[in-house]
């Protein structure tokens, strides 16, 4: 049995984790919100997705009580909204705000106060994380998702050829 390339996809949920814990909130919130995206592309045949295939991903993979207060419209907007805006998005379907509270405060997963959803950031982005790994494990024999991986941005520790050799890189 060959040796099994552990997929590209759980160094960026281990970094996502990562900088939410270690105080890059932002960045953490913007990689989190573009999982689904990522991980609905990973499955088309073309590798690419767009937003009905995003929210398709939403409905199928975040179903249990930790996103019940937002709609896959809702997270949708965020995703388009923090990726290409710098904001939430034009939040217009369960929710008109969303309001994220650092660690080390009082801790939030998945409530809503009047048209507010509030989330802690460690706990959304582990949400996200845990879903889209749990999703990858029940897919990655998938040959569609085995050939976009390997499209997928990644690290080669010992670079990769002809354009550098020899050191580290991301491709």
């Amino acid at each position: 049995m060959p040796a099994q390339i552990p997929s590209p996809l759980y160094p960026l949920l281990n970094q996502i984790n990562a900088a939410a814990s270690g105080g890059l909130h932002l960045i953490a919130i913007g990689m989190a919100v573009a999982l689904p995206a990522i991980c609905a592309s990973l499955a088309m045949e073309n590798g690419r997705s767009q937003g009905k295939e995003y929210k398709d991903w939403c409905a199928a993979n975040l179903t249990g009580p930790e996103f019940s207060f937002v709609t896959p419209d809702d997270l949708y907007s965020m995703r388009c909204g923090v990726l290409h805006q710098g904001r939430y998005g034009d939040l217009q379907h369960n929710v008109a705000r969303v309001v994220f509270a650092p660690p080390n405060g009082a801790s939030f997963t998945n409530c809503k106060f009047d048209d507010a959803y509030i989330y802690g950031v460690v706990e959304f982005c582990k949400n996200l994380c845990d879903a889209a790994f749990k999703w990858h494990e029940a897919n990655k024999a998938d040959p569609i998702v085995v050939a976009n991986s390997k499209r997928m941005m990644q690290y080669y520790p010992e670079g990769l050829a002809p354009y550098i050799i020899g050191m580290p890189v991301i491709a």
